[in-house]
C-alpha cells in the first residue's frame, strides 16, 4: 500500500489552516490512512485522562501517542496514527489540534521577518519529521487555544509565534532515519538542483547496486565534490545516506505489505539477507520481524 496524497484545500490562495478534532464516541478503534501532504502539518495530541492508546507512524519511525505529543511533518513525509480510544463520560477530553501551512506562506514570512532565521532549519528538518518536548507542547497548546474566536489576521500572529517557538527548540528530535521531501519551486539554485537530481537518482535506483561513481556520472561531478555535497546537505556520507534510504523503504514495505522479508530485502537493494538483518537492527534497534509485528 503506497501512501496517498491528501489535499487540505483546493483554493490556490491557501496559506494556512487551523482545525480541532474531538473524538465523539466512547470506545472505538482508530486508524488514519497512510498519507502525506504538499503542506507542512503540525499536530498536537491532547489526552489528559489517558483515554487513547496508540502509535504514530512517520516515515520509518514509530512512537507512542500520549498527552502533549507534538509532531511536525514536512511535505512528502508519509504518516498515520492508529490505536484505540477508551472514552470517559467527558467526551471532549481526548482531541487533536492540527495546523497545516503552505511553503510559500512561510517562505514569505522569513523574508519579512529575518530575525526568525531558525525557521529555515525547522523546515529542513521537518523532512524527517520532528517531535518536541512536553513543556514546549504545553506552550504551543496555550497559544493555539488562544486562536479560538480571534479574527483570521490575529490567528496568523499566533501561528507565527508557534513557528518561532518550534524553530528555537534545539532539543527537537528527528523521527525518520530517511528524509522525505517534495521539491519547492523556490529552490532553484545550482546546488539545490544537484541535490534534487541526486535524490531523484537514489529514489529511482535504490534497489540496484548503485555506487557513488554511478551518481557522479549522472550529475557530471567529481567523486570528491559529491562526497562534500552529501556531508554538507545530509550530514552523512553517500553510503550512509543510501543505507538509511534503503532501510526506510524496507520499513514501508514491512508495514504495508505481506511480502516475505527476503523479498523486501532484495527489492530494497540488499542482496544478502544476513547483511539486511544486521543493518536493519543497527538502525532500528529491532529485527525486521519485530518491526513488522508493530503494525499487526
Amino acid at each position: 500500500m503506497k501512501p496517498f496524497k491528501e489535499h487540505i484545500q483546493d483554493q490556490p490562495s491557501f496559506d494556512w489552516l487551523f482545525r480541532e478534532f474531538h473524538c465523539s464516541v466512547k470506545e472505538s478503534e482508530f486508524t488514519c490512512s497512510w498519507h502525506y501532504h504538499s503542506e507542512y502539518e503540525l499536530v498536537l495530541y491532547l489526552d489528559p485522562e489517558e483515554e487513547f492508546q496508540g502509535n504514530y507512524f512517520a516515515g520509518d519511525s514509530i512512537g507512542e501517542v500520549n498527552n502533549n505529543t507534538l509532531l511536525l511533518y514536512g511535505p512528502g513525509l508519509p504518516h498515520m496514527v492508529a490505536g484505540r480510544s477508551i472514552k470517559s463520560e467527558r467526551l471532549n477530553n481526548h482531541h487533536t489540534v492540527i495546523v497545516w501551512f503552505a511553503h510559500h506562506w512561510v517562505e514569505r514570512l522569513q523574508v519579512v521577518l529575518p530575525e526568525a532565521r531558525n525557521i529555515k532549519r525547522l523546515l529542513d528538518n521537518s523532512a524527517y519529521g520532528l517531535s518536541f518536548s512536553s513543556d514546549l507542547a504545553k506552550k504551543v497548546s496555550r497559544l493555539l487555544n488562544e486562536i479560538k474566536g480571534l479574527e483570521r489576521h490575529y490567528q496568523a500572529i499566533k501561528i507565527i509565534e508557534v513557528l518561532i517557538c518550534l524553530s528555537d527548540d534545539i532539543a527537537a528530535k528527528k523521527l525518520s532515519t530517511t528524509p522525505y521531501r517534495i521539491k519547492q519551486v523556490s529552490e532553484d539554485s545550482e546546488v539545490n538542483q544537484r541535490i534534487e537530481r541526486a535524490s531523484r537518482y537514489i529514489e529511482n535506483h535504490y534497489g540496484d547496486g548503485i555506487k557513488i561513481a554511478d551518481l557522479c556520472k549522472k550529475l557530471h561531478m567529481s567523486e570528491s565534490s559529491a562526497y562534500r555535497m552529501f556531508e554538507k546537505h545530509y550530514g552523512m556520507s553517500f553510503s550512509d545516506h543510501l543505507k538509511q534510504y534503503r532501510i526506510g523503504k524496507a520499513c514501508e514495505l514491512l508495514a504495508s505489505t505481506n511480502l516475505p522479508i527476503t523479498l523486501v530485502a532484495e527489492q530494497t537493494g540488499f542482496k544478502n539477507i544476513s547483511n539486511f538483518n544486521r543493518q536493519f537492527k543497527e538502525l532500528k534497534i529491532m529485527t525486521p520481524t519485530e518491526f513488522r509485528r508493530r503494525f499487526n
